[in-house]
């Protein structure tokens, strides 16, 4: 039985996807959404649809479907395309940025001009720019919070499935040595950035679990916070034990001051606390007084993108260049974005995170719902995690990885609009008092009636 399912399952998949296609077509892009969003960190399911006729390229149609649905259904409804919003500037310069690195690398490297699809270079473009595309169409297309809990619920599903293949894995690993064994769902992509996914998105989890008081929420989201913890402590990753430190203390410091003293006593008696296994990996960081292969060999990459950087300090020497002169990564996002789109490329990179920050922080502050308002927090120390996880390797350029940071980023952005939308208006004569987080309207007339009375008899 299990091996027929196994069998029928990619066959159903497929012709779910090409009824989704058509749907999304007709405008209903919500549907395409909630589809294809779970299956970007699922690549080795994605993988079997290459045997069906236009396989391989499934995710681009049914992007370009959910693309052209958008502004069909946005004309027809007579409504704006796009949502007012300071991110719109910011990512459209950084479309035309990275295409305008892309020229520049193919013109330092005597390469051909950038326009045919199948060089590698533009399909790495090509794929980085579905982020912010991912972000437009959910910011855009998502119309209620239902809409906004049944992507969320999905992408859940999705870390449900990662860890029944993941979960398993880590618990066959003997030591970290052999962590390099790790398959994942990732296919292509080793253990560090499957501990990155872990280390970074079960915070919006937290931040959900938090607010959310019901128990068909919290147990739910309280089981899979906890399975993705154990994959992420034991895939022995050191920069994600680091992303994880960050967002810890964030979350800490800002919402649950009561972990702080769990962190520092683990801290301060890791050694004690912490499985052996684990103990091993964070001590070797030098073997016979030199550093180990992976430290040294991240030294040397960093060292090889300041020489990049120096020889064109304002735009670097072009978009994938570090790869195509065969250093491959550079082993940090800050290193890469510096050598190869210079400091401009870093500024629009900080202006991205920063905005991101704001936007989880003012969702927070301002959603009446727990759900919405779980979510911007979540988000908020998502983002901390991210930056700090990004100083030891690319955790952000790779679709199965860096997809879900878009994906929640677009929905922080339509449930700032719920939250503005179903807002108190305020009443005539009444005067708005900020008390704290909280927003309380006052009617002087409330406060004391007897003004008006008095008043009229003076």
């Amino acid at each position: 039985m299990i091996a027929i399912l196994k069998l029928l399952a990619p066959v159903l998949l497929y012709l779910a996807a090409v009824i989704i296609l058509f749907v999304s077509f007709s405008g209903r892009v919500r549907y395409g959404l909630w589809f294809l969003v779970p299956l970007l960190p699922l690549q080795n399911v994605m993988n079997k649809f290459q045997a069906f006729p236009m396989g391989k390229d499934l995710n681009d149609i049914l992007l370009l479907a959910m693309l052209a649905g958008w502004f069909l259904s946005s004309m027809s409804e007579k409504r704006p395309v796009f949502l007012k919003s300071s991110l719109n500037g910011l990512l459209f310069f950084f479309l035309v940025y990275t295409y305008f690195s892309l020229w520049l690398g193919s013109l330092n490297l005597h390469l051909p001009p950038p326009i045919d699809i199948h060089d590698l270079s533009v399909q790495r473009w090509k794929n980085y720019m579905i982020f912010p595309l991912l972000y437009f169409l959910i910011s855009n297309n998502l119309r209620d919070k239902a809409d906004l809990k049944k992507l969320f619920w999905a992408m859940c599903a999705a870390m449900f499935l990662m860890n029944y293949y993941n979960v398993q894995q880590v618990s066959d690993l003997t030591s970290w040595v052999n962590r390099t064994k790790l398959e994942g769902t990732f296919v292509d992509l080793g253990a560090n950035e499957t501990a990155a996914f872990y280390a970074t998105y079960p915070f919006v989890l937290m931040g959900v679990f938090l607010f959310v008081k019901s128990w068909k929420w919290r147990v739910p989201l309280a089981i899979l916070i906890a399975a993705d913890s154990f994959v992420n402590l034991f895939c022995y990753s050191r920069g994600a034990y680091m992303a994880t430190l960050a967002g810890l203390v964030v979350f800490s410091v800002l919402k649950q001051k009561k972990l702080i003293i769990p962190i520092i006593l683990v801290l301060a008696l890791w050694q004690s606390v912490l499985p052996q296994s684990v103990i091993e990996r964070l001590i070797f960081t030098e073997e016979a007084g030199q550093l180990d292969v992976s430290a040294a060999r991240r030294l040397e990459l960093w060292e090889q993108a300041v020489i990049y950087f120096q020889q064109n300090p304002i735009f670097g020497v072009g978009f994938d260049a570090f790869h195509q002169l065969g250093h491959g990564d550079t082993h940090s996002i800050f290193m890469k974005t510096l050598s190869e789109q210079g400091v401009v490329g870093m500024l629009i990179l900080i202006a991205i995170w920063g905005v991101s920050i704001k936007k989880g922080w003012q969702l927070y502050r301002k959603a009446q719902d727990g759900f919405l308002k779980g979510l911007g927090f979540g988000f908020f120390v998502c983002v901390f995690a991210v930056m700090t996880g990004n100083l030891f390797g690319d955790r952000w350029t790779h679709l199965p990885l860096g997809a879900f940071f878009w994906v929640y980023l677009g929905m922080v952005e339509r449930g700032i609009v719920l939250s503005a939308e179903s807002a108190p208006a305020p009443v005539k004569g009444v005067t708005e008092k900020n008390s704290g987080s909280k927003r309380e309207y006052v009617n002087p007339r409330l406060v004391n009636p007897y003004i008006k009375n008095f008043k009229k008899r003076k």
